[in-house]
């Protein structure tokens, strides 16, 4: 098979199509915080809640999604359609002026997210050697991320020469969409041999003891990680301009983008294990850095730190999962520990967020360090035959 930058083609292209979608929905994201405090009149509680709510929504997706894709034998679909889902929605911020219109469109974004991404999992590790999956997912993530990286950056552009100028920025953000859209019809279907079975939480018993382990480890360590959006934030409390937050989103996009392969090619010589945890750690020093001092050379820092974070556990943790379970049931079992994810993620948006704003930074940052503990601690007792995990 032709290879692209030593990528497999569905590798390759899947990575051209996270690029530009990333670029697209960061500018959104990113400007969230400001959106919201100067255009919507709210705060943490608010946007924790819309996160949380669209996180939900998509995890119900997630959870049948891949499991549909593996019945059918037909992954592409869900891919394709699950970008447009999200893409054309984007125009739509123009016409919002309050918070339910927000859920509503990041809801359909995210459930865009939900229908491709185990498919879209799945088609990553099928199209890869067991040898090369750290390498092939950090090289997904870092793509991703490059776009996540830009897209900040043109959001700030935008801002600093228009402030205020929300509406231009979604109607960049959907024209950079429209490239990810016309990727997506490129790509060529890879299925395993599905068995006949559905796959959904009420049929666990297709997995292992191990890979049961996992999801609830994933779910407390979800719950301990504030959403970005929430922690941008803390820009306020030094005095930042509205425009400037995008900034900050970039720096930690940078961090990620730059330690995304690093991180994969680490994990297939250490272990995806190991990596995780340290990941997970990173997180607690980067909270402990922010919520303890509010100068500029400490919230950089943080930042930092915190894009090195998803580095170390985003595309890692879809690759262990491909050594917790069988391939026929690899779809399914992607959707599975999305969803668990994303349910912590919707915990970790509305309390986090509630928290943030009526009990401060520093409750929301410890009571946060509490869960990614328990969660390493679950985490540690995954066992795995192979030397490589």
């Amino acid at each position: 098979m032709k290879k692209f930058f030593g990528l497999e083609k569905n590798i390759f292209l899947l990575g051209l199509i996270s690029f530009f979608n990333d670029l697209s929905s960061e500018m959104i994201l990113s400007i969230f915080p400001a959106f919201f405090t100067s255009i919507l009149k709210t705060g943490a509680a608010s946007l924790g809640i819309v996160e949380g709510i669209a996180e939900a929504g998509s995890n119900f997706i997630k959870i049948f999604a891949g499991g549909l894709s593996d019945k059918i034998q037909k992954r592409k679909p869900f891919i394709v359609f699950g970008y447009m889902l999200s893409v054309i929605i984007r125009p739509v911020y123009l016409l919002v002026s309050s918070v339910g219109g927000v859920i509503g469109l990041r809801l359909t974004d995210r459930v865009g997210k939900g229908l491709r991404e185990g498919p879209r999992d799945a088609i990553i590790s099928l199209s890869s050697s067991k040898e090369d999956l750290g390498k092939s997912f950090g090289y997904h993530r870092a793509m991703d991320t490059i776009g996540a990286v830009l897209g900040p950056l043109v959001a700030y552009l935008i801002l600093r020469q228009y402030p205020l100028g929300f509406n231009k920025v979604f109607i960049t953000a959907f024209i950079a969409g429209v490239f990810a859209i016309g990727a997506t019809f490129l790509i060529k279907d890879v299925t395993g041999n599905f068995k006949g079975k559905k796959l959904t939480f009420a049929s666990l018993s297709l997995y292992p003891r191990e890979f049961k382990i996992y999801l609830i480890s994933l779910f407390i360590l979800s719950i301990g990680s504030l959403p970005l959006a929430v922690i941008l934030l803390k820009t306020q409390s030094i005095g930042m301009t509205l425009a400037s937050i995008p900034l900050f989103y970039m720096l930690y996009n940078i961090s990620y983008a730059l330690f995304s392969i690093s991180g994969g090619k680490l994990s297939d010589r250490i272990g995806q294990k190991k990596v995780i945890i340290i990941g997970y750690l990173i997180l607690i020093l980067s909270y402990i850095v922010l919520a303890l001092d509010s100068s500029l050379s400490f919230l950089i820092l943080g930042f930092l730190m915190l894009g090195l974070f998803p580095a170390l556990t985003d595309g890692v943790q879809r690759s262990y999962a491909a050594f917790l379970t069988e391939e026929e049931n690899r779809g399914g079992a992607y959707g599975l520990m999305n969803a668990v994810s994303g349910f912590g993620a919707l915990i970790a948006g509305g309390v986090g967020g509630f928290i943030w704003q009526y009990y401060g930074l520093v409750t929301a940052f410890a009571i946060s360090t509490i869960f990614v503990i328990i969660g390493i601690l679950i985490l540690t007792f995954v066992k795995t035959k192979s030397k490589s995990v």
